[in-house]
Parts: structure tokens; sequence; C-alpha cells
């Protein structure tokens, strides 16, 4: 077996390195055919131009015709309610399944690479997050929820962390952004990511997909629907995906940021006449990966006690070092200054992330025969993360360790809305949301512990238990009155009652003399802690039909997210500072935006521009705080902050052939006020501006750019189809996302600066007819500049900041066979 396996492998190899100038010279040749394309298009139109009998002819061409040259009519449930995309008031950006399957987007970090104004920090699962308009980037906290909330399939998912995994025959993806409160089940601060799977349909499918490329990869995707009666049908989707990894362990000689992950979703559909349907999903996904390798990016001045010998122990080196990296270098490290461009770490601990994932759901949707419809959803998800991490990010034998969390979550949503008439129409609903969270931190250290981070105890073993449970209960509604035929007055509101409870303990900590190294080791027990948040959300949004293609709207809304608790259990700082620190108040949003919404030339061209202005007051972040000679992570109100811009979005049917979708967007987000840890190449010490004390070594950060937030994002998508010969079609994608520098820290430390970055994937591919069936073929280059860039940092608690490195420049093939 080992030995097929070699040859496998060998063959594998060989076809790819092989075939990698094929690959790459097709794809030159397709962008080339794009442009001339283009080009004798240009041509054409210039010559027929002239031509009155040409022009009475296309006047005349069919409705078919006149279809294909125009841009898809997009329909989504932004107001819980089935609308074209173009008559919804509201900045929404839709990706549609058929786009993310052509672009070869499987990963939720991918999508910035198509959605406007749209960023996603990716460490792994439990590190993850996403923001909308600058708002929402943050480092994990179990006690955090997303300033945007994520949905599959109508249903809230609890932690961002519950949407890593391959997006599998996705219908399509909706990005809604600024407050979404009045309508969508938990209530948010800055937008909602609204993702929907394929439905089952009446009708057999099938179909199954290979994709292999560098570094190993290979992803398998397989789909299978089949009706079973007149009423029912049933789908089921799985994948298995793997990557070798693409970070270099110069210590052990592996690679890092390997991916192992597979998923399986089934659906029954109850539908016996127009009226009723019911839809019933489960599934479960799974990894066991070592994604979230953290790469050394920066290391600033460090001297956190003024005096580094008197943290050591007599005799060893490092006492005159100025930084983390020279200091741990005296100490028989290697390999820790370099580029991190480089993508290489020198660890001597495993690195491990697995997660575990369930969900069941129900979705019925009936239409009474007076016109109303009700539809209720009940969900269950859990999820389980267990990591292994090197923390001291050397061969050292340092400290290892993460946090193990357990959460479950149960939803019921009930919705009714009326009928569409001319004067008035409204939808009524009710929501519960149920969360358990339980994160166990752990820490084992070893014979270089003290040495390296100068405040953990050598081979000394940590542990604690962070608990958190919430109940969110809320009514809402939304109506629209049509005043004038042209002109439409929205209002919204929402009631939201939501209590949560918590206790953080800190109990098991071996050999128990090292109680006695630093009051952050003590034994601790908060108690059990309570708290009730009570808020009110509204829309009101005024919209005028200036012509049939063209609809101007102004909004005003708000939105809040409750309080929390921060459920750091091991080093907590409510051990030398009390339970005053776990209190997490709300976060509030005010948001105005005006747009105007544009379809052109028979719906070929779709323009659609905004302006925002967006004040988060008691914005929740985590943060760093400086007690006892160690830096720790603290979720917090880090302040209040003001996110403003403009969007443009523009989608084009050039012709048969060629389609563009472009977005752009200038945000500027900063803090209005608030406090962060001063930053590294400034901070002098305990002894200088800093000191062990809650508020001390603390800065101002009014006008300190949002961490997270680029000014400008861009994405440019130029597609080509084109028949080659009867019922086979061939198709090419360019697409190239950029976005301008940010910083990591919101203290703005020029050690957390993420440079900017463009990335580049170009595909190609053909359709062949079989006879009923049909082969996709396709090869294709994500990244294909071989950019290396982050996609998120992490301070690190040693006077710099950890990386995670985004995936380089891999090219392959995919086969894709419908039957």
């Amino acid at each position: 077996m080992g030995k097929d396996m070699h040859s496998y492998l060998l063959l594998k190899n060989t076809i790819l390195k092989a075939s990698r100038p094929f690959i790459l010279s097709s794809l030159t040749l397709s962008i080339a055919a794009i442009s001339q394309g283009s080009y004798a298009g240009n041509q054409a139109q210039e010559t027929d131009s002239g031509l009155s009998a040409q022009i009475a002819s296309k006047s005349a061409q069919s409705t078919d015709d006149k279809a294909i040259l125009q841009l898809d009519s997009i329909v989504v449930t932004a107001r819980r309610r089935a609308e074209e995309a173009q008559k919804v008031p509201s900045p929404i950006a839709v990706i549609q399944g058929k786009q993310l399957e052509e672009a070869r987007i499987y990963q939720i970090q991918d999508l910035q690479q198509q959605l406007p104004n749209f960023t996603s920090q990716f460490i792994h699962a439990r590190q993850s997050s996403v923001a909308i308009r600058g708002i929402g980037n943050n480092t994990a906290n179990d006690g955090l929820e997303s300033s945007v909330g994520i949905y599959l399939d109508n249903v809230y998912l609890g932690l961002p962390g519950q949407a890593v995994f391959d997006l599998l025959d996705i219908e399509q993806i909706d990005l809604l952004r600024g407050p979404q409160g009045t309508l969508f089940g938990k209530n948010t601060t800055a937008g909602v990511l609204n993702i929907s799977s394929r439905l089952p349909v009446f009708h057999q499918e099938r179909s199954v997909e290979v994709s292999m490329g560098d570094r190993g990869y290979h992803q398998i995707k397989g789909m299978f629907n089949q009706p079973l009666s007149d009423d029912v049908a049933v789908r089921v989707s799985a994948y298995g995906t793997h990557d070798d990894g693409w970070v270099k362990n110069t210590y052990t000689g592996e690679d890092l940021n390997e991916i192992n992950r597979y998923g399986v979703r089934g659906q029954v559909l109850y539908q016996p006449d127009d009226q009723l349907s019911l839809r019933v999903i489960a599934e479960h996904n799974q990894e066991d990966s070592s994604t979230g390798s953290l790469i050394p990016y920066s290391f600033g001045p460090w001297n956190p006690s003024g005096n580094v010998a008197s943290y050591l122990p007599l005799g060893v080196a490092g006492s005159n070092a100025t930084t983390y990296a020279d200091r741990v270098t005296l100490l028989g490290a290697k390999n820790i200054k370099r580029n991190p461009y480089d993508y290489a770490v020198d660890l001597d601990a495993e690195q491990q992330s697995k997660i575990k994932q369930n969900a069941v759901s129900t979705e019925l949707n009936w239409l009474l025969d007076n016109g109303f419809k009700l539809t209720s959803i009940t969900a269950w998800r859990d999820w389980n993360f267990k990591p292994q991490n090197d923390l001291d990010f050397t061969r050292l034998n340092g400290i290892t360790g993460g946090f193990n969390v357990d959460q479950n979550q149960f939803s019921q949503e009930v919705r009714l809305a009326s009928p569409l008439n001319q004067t008035f129409d409204y939808v009524l609903g009710a929501f519960y949301y149920y969360q358990n969270i339980d994160s166990h931190n752990s820490y084992q250290t070893g014979i270089n512990a003290l040495a390296a981070t100068t405040a953990f105890p050598n081979n000394a073993y940590l542990s604690g238990l962070g608990h958190s449970t919430t109940d969110s209960y809320a009514l809402f509604g939304q109506s629209t009155w049509h005043v004038l035929p042209k002109l439409d007055v929205t209002t919204g509101i929402r009631l939201t009652s939501e209590r949560k409870s918590g206790q953080i303990q800190q109990t098991d900590i071996q050999p128990t003399v090292y109680t006695a190294f630093s009051p952050l080791f003590r034994a601790y027990d908060s108690g059990h802690l309570s708290r009730t948040d009570q808020s009110v959300a509204g829309l009101l949004t005024a919209s005028y039909q200036f012509k049939p293609d063209i609809l101007g709207f102004i909004t005003l809304s708000t939105g809040e997210k409750s309080g929390g608790y921060n459920l750091n259990s091991v080093a907590t700082p409510a051990a030398v500072l009390g339970n005053t620190v776990l209190d997490i108040d709300p976060e509030k949003a005010r948001n105005l935006e005006i747009g105007l919404k544009n379809s052109w030339l028979d719906q070929r061209l779709l323009i659609n521009i905004n302006g925002f202005l967006t004040k988060i007051k008691d914005y929740q972040a985590v943060t760093t705080i400086a007690i006892d000679n160690q830096y720790l992570n603290l979720l917090t109100n880090v302040g209040d902050l003001t996110s403003k811009g403009i969007e443009l979005d523009v989608k084009a049917q050039l012709n048969r052939q060629f389609s563009v979708n472009f977005n752009a967007a200038y945000t500027d987000a900063t803090f209005d006020s608030g406090t962060a840890p001063t930053p590294f190449e400034t901070f002098n010490g305990r002894g200088g501006t800093a000191d062990s004390g809650y508020g001390k070594g603390y800065r101002d950060i009014s006008g300190n750019q949002v961490n997270g937030a680029p000014r400008w994002t861009t994405n440019l998508s130029l597609q080509h189809q084109h028949d080659v010969f009867a019922h086979a079609e061939h198709y090419s994608l360019i697409n190239y996302g950029w976005r301008s520098e940010t910083y990591a820290d919101a203290n703005n430390s020029m050690y957390s600066k993420i440079p900017s970055y463009g990335v580049l994937n170009l595909i190609t591919g053909v359709r062949l007819p079989y006879g009923q069936n049909e082969i996709d073929f396709s090869i294709w280059a994500k990244n294909v500049l071989d950019k290396h860039y982050f996609l998120g940092l992490v301070n690190s608690g040693n006077g710099g900041y950890t990386a995670s490195a985004a995936q380089p420049r891999t090219i392959g093939a995919s086969v894709k066979y419908r039957f």
C-alpha cells in the first residue's frame, strides 16, 4: 500500500510539473482572447452603428436573445420576502453559487476578493472574524459575539468559527451592509453575511468534482438530488479537502497550515403544493489540521520589567537583549528573526487544530388562504474546538496550550408576512436564542518557560474554565407604506431582552508552589455572574423610484450588540483586578445611509452607489493589558468610533460573451475616543511610562485608524464565455482584489502594520456535452503572482506580533461531471 501511494504521489507531482507551462500558457491565451474579443466586439458595434437595416434587425431580435444580453435578475430575501435586489432600498452585494464555483472560492476568507467593503481575518476556526466597513475585525474571545451576523440557511451562527468549512453546494451569498436589527434574528451592528445552500429540487441532479493542485492539494465534492415522490425530494452534498500546507517548520522539516477537512449536508424537502413546504437539514463538518500556525512577524523594543535580568534565573543569558527575538536567540532559539514573508517557523511543539460541528434545522413556510405567509425556523448546532499551539514560537521548551471550546446553541424564529398590496405590507416576528459555552483554557510549560516569557513558571501546568450562557428574546417588525406610486416609507423596530450568565474559575495550577510566583496564577473563582441587557433597534427608510430603473433611498438605522463576559480563565486579569474587568458593556450603532441604484441599457449595466456614516459607541474588541510583567489578552470596550465612506458596485454585460463586475469602497474608520496599550515603539517598561495597574501603560487612541479597517478596497472580475461548437462552452475568468494597508492593533503600532496587497486569480475551462450529461474541465491559478500576504496579526504578548500567512500561488485543474 505504501509503495502504491508513493507511486501515486510521484505520478501526480510529475503531471502537475509537466502541466504547469501548459496551464499558464492556456491562461495567457485566454486573457489574450478576451482582449481580442473585446476589440472585435467594439469594431462590430462601430460598423453596425451606421446601418439602419442592422439596427432594425437588432430591435426585432427574440426575447431569448435579449435575455442573453441582460444581466441576470438576482432575488434576495433581505426584507424576508423574495424581491429583486435592485428594488430593495438597501446596499446589498450578491455572489451566486455559479460564480463561487467558477472562481474556485470555497473558504470564507476568500470572499473579500469578491464582496465590496468586506474583510475576513483568519487565524484558525476559533480566531476568525469578518468585518463590514471596518467594523467587526477582532481576534477571538469566546465571550465576544460578532458585529457582523453570519447566517447559514436562515440560522444565526453564534461563533464566526462555525462558518469555517468548505462552501458546499451554495445557492448564493448575500452581504447586507449596515445595522440589520429589525428583521434578522440576532441583532448586529455592522451587517449580515447571509449564506444560502441549494434546496432539493423535484428532478434528478447528480455531480462529482475532483480538483488537484500544488502542495498536494486535492478536493472531492459530490452532490446527489433525487425526488422520492411528487411531494418529497432529498439532496445530499459532501466534500473532502486536503492541502499539505505552506509554512515550513525548519525544526522538524514538516509543512504547517495543512488542511484536512470534510463535511456532509443532507436535506429533505416536503412540498405537497405551492402553499406548503417543509425543509429539514442535517449537516456535519470536521477538521484535523495545523491551521493557525502563526509566523513571527515583528519584534518591538521589549523591556517589560525595566530590568529583564531580575526575572531570569541567575546565569541565564539575555539580560542585555532589547527584543524578544534577541533574547530567545541568546537562549538557544534559531531562525526567529528571519523575514516573515519567507513563510517559515522553527517550532518544537505540535501545531494542531481539531474542529467538529453538527447541526439540524427545519424551516416551515405556509402560505395561508388569506395571502399571509407563516415561517418557522427551528435549529440546533454544536461546535467543538481543540487546539495545540507552540506559544513561545521557538524551538525552546517553553509554553504550549490554548482554548478547548465546547459550544451549543438552539434558536427558534417565527415570522408572519402580510400579502403585498398597493398601500401597506409588513412582516412581524419573534425570536429566541440560547447558547452555552465552556472554554477550557490550559497551558503546559517546560524548562525554558520563565527564561523565554519572563512571566510563566517552569515545568508547570495551569488550567481554568470560563463558562457562559445566553438567553435572548426578541419581538420585531418591519412595514412598508406605499405613500405614492413611486414613494415608499419603511419602518422597523426590534425589542430585545438578553440575559447572560458567566463564571470564571482558575483552579488547577501544578505544582502549587508556583501560585506564589505571581498573583496571576493564584486560585480564582469569579462566582456566578449575570446581567440583563434590554435594547431597541430601529429603522426608517424613504425610497423613491425616480424611473423604473432608478431607485434612490435614505436610511436611518440603529442596532445594539449585547454585553457579555471575558472568558479567558488562565492568567486572568480578574485574579489581580477583580471581577470588574470581566464585564463588557453593549456595543451600540447609529447609521445614516444614502444610496442610488441604477439599471441602464435594458439591464445590461447596473451601477449602485451609496454613502454611509456609522457611529459605534463602546466598541467591543480584544486588546492587551500589562499586568505583573505579562501582556494578557483582554476583551473590553475600547472606545467609540466613526466609520464613513462611499461604495460603488458596477456590473455590466458588454456583449454576449463578456461581463464585468467591479466594486470599490473608501472607508474612513477612526476612533473618536478610547484607550489602548502604549505601542511597543514608545513603551519603555514598568519603570517608565507604564505600570502593572489597569489603566496605566495606556494612551488615548482618538484619531487612530480602526484595526483591521483598510481605507481602500477594490475588486475586479472580467468573465468571458462563448460557444466553441454545438452545445460546448468555453469560459475564462480574471479576478483581481486589492486592499490598502491596515493596522492589526488599535494602538496603531508600526509593528502591527499590514502592507497593502493585491491577489490575482485566473481560471479557464470548457463545458462539454456527454450524451445527456456534461463534463466541465478547468485549469486555474489562484494568487498567480505568488503574493505573500497576511490575513491577520495577533499580539504575541512578548513585545511583538505573529501573523497568519495567506495561501501562496496554487495552480491546478478540476473536472466536474454532471449526470
